[in-house]
């Protein structure tokens, strides 16, 4: 159950033990009134009733004159005449002002209650007739109570209607920043830390949108670090892995390769001259640094795994889309990379320029899509472009990361340049080779030597 209906729940539980304390009171008060009129009325006709009995004691024709004494109590509210005869039974009675609408029979015996009842002896003179009957009659104050009551319960629902929208309207304005938190907090549950909330509503809902506030741009802040430093970890770990191969590839490569050259030179040198003990040492050594050699290629290949020219361009940039769509679920990238990359010497600078720019996006643009284009044209040369509907530039001052794309392609004979979208919607990076480029890193890879593992 809501906060909302909790609420209302207990308003209308307030609001019906008000009804039913008010009932309670209302009944106790309209019983005492109902007796009370009821009594003065009984009073005053029973000695109205005594005074005609009075005068027909003096009438010289009483029975002319009985009919106008019960008609003397026709029409009235409270007081209800009759006659009886020598049996008991009526003969005549009073008229009582009827209700219009009158109120439901269990309310009535519910409020009515027991009445005042007299029974006044007729005169002497007046054969078959044993008495009058004089009887309060409940009926026409229990209907003014019953008509109050039902405009009363009007107003009550009138009131307790207006009260609860006014509840339910309130609670609901002045809860909606809950509903705006909950929505905030899955969005970080789904490692979605841009969200902020507008600090509004009552004081305490400040106070808390004001810490959730606090808490996303810390985890936002810390979320910006966490991949700033796995980028670098993994620059480093690919750099130091380049350069461990380097050194094993440059250094101790020749060094095998000599240690192998000197072993044939020795094994030619001594001829049939040879002992076999030395044959047999120098046969050992050989197939020592053979087996070294092959060592050292499987240590190579397992340096070099994961690298760009392991993996080639287009499976490198759909490991970098992985890694960040896994970490921002609502982001999408989408790219265009040909199949078989560009070269050797420009898919490195290509990737770079790709994974700092998508770095950049993601973690300066707020950005949800980003868009990556590779293109190879024989004329033209190669394009690569990346572009994110993030908020733009904030700043015209290079970082480390700009410089270093603009060095990398400098590098290669490239221009470099970065700027907002024209539509306004994102940053645009830009970096085009010549089409000599390609072909002359291609000729000048293809020209080089052997390698010697």
């Amino acid at each position: 159950m809501s906060l909302r209906q909790r609420l209302l729940l207990n308003v209308a539980l307030v609001l019906g033990l008000s009804v039913l304390v008010g009932a309670g009171m209302s009944y106790w008060r309209s019983a005492g009134k109902i007796r009370t009129e009821l009594h003065s009325g009984f009073v005053v006709g029973e000695q109205v009733l005594k005074d005609a009995v009075d005068e027909l004691k003096q009438s010289p024709r009483p029975y002319q004159q009985l009919p106008s004494v019960i008609d003397r109590f026709s029409g009235g509210r409270h007081v209800k005449v009759s006659l009886l005869d020598s049996n008991g039974n009526r003969v005549a009675e009073s008229r009582l002002e009827m209700p219009k609408d009158p109120a439901p029979d269990w309310f009535y015996h519910f409020l009515g209650g027991p009445h005042e009842v007299s029974r006044i002896p007729v005169p002497s003179n007046l054969q078959g007739y044993s008495a009058f009957l004089v009887e309060a009659d409940p009926r026409n104050e229990v209907q003014e109570v019953w008509e109050d009551l039902g405009g009363s319960l009007i107003v009550i629902s009138i009131l307790a209607g207006l009260v609860s929208a006014l509840i339910y309207w309130t609670v609901g304005r002045e809860l909606r920043p809950l509903a705006h938190l909950g929505h905030a907090l899955s969005r970080v549950a789904k490692r979605d830390f841009s969200m902020r909330l507008a600090e509004e509503g009552p004081r305490d809902l400040r106070v808390v949108t004001q810490g959730f506030n606090h808490m996303a741009a810390q985890l936002e802040e810390a979320e910006e670090s966490k991949t700033l430093l796995e980028e670098q970890l993994s620059s480093v770990q690919d750099e130091e892995r380049a350069e461990l191969a380097r050194d094993l590839h440059d250094e101790i490569g020749p060094l095998l390769f000599s240690v192998g050259l000197d072993t044939a030179a020795v094994q030619k040198a001594l001829g049939d001259e040879a002992s076999g003990d030395v044959v047999e040492r120098l046969e050992s050594i050989r197939e020592a640094v053979s087996l070294s050699q092959k060592r050292v290629l499987q240590i190579l290949g397992r340096l070099r795994s994961g690298t760009v020219e392991d993996l080639g361009l287009e499976a490198a940039i759909n490991r970098l889309i992985e890694f960040w769509t896994s970490r921002r679920p609502t982001l999408r990238i989408h790219a265009q990379v040909p199949e078989d990359g560009i070269s050797p010497e420009l898919d490195p600078v290509i990737y770079r320029i790709v994974q700092e720019s998508t770095s950049n996006a993601v973690r300066h643009g707020n950005t949800n899509v980003i868009d990556i284009v590779v293109e190879r044209d024989p004329v033209k040369g190669v394009r690569v472009s990346v572009s994110d509907d993030g908020g733009g530039l904030k700043s015209t001052r290079a970082g480390h990361g700009l410089t270093g794309m603009r060095e990398r392609v400098a590098a290669r004979l490239g221009v470099f340049a970065i700027g907002n979208r024209l539509d306004g919607k994102g940053v645009l990076v830009e970096a085009s080779f010549p089409a000599n480029a390609e072909r002359s890193e291609t000729s000048a890879f293809m020209g080089a030597g052997p390698a010697i593992l």
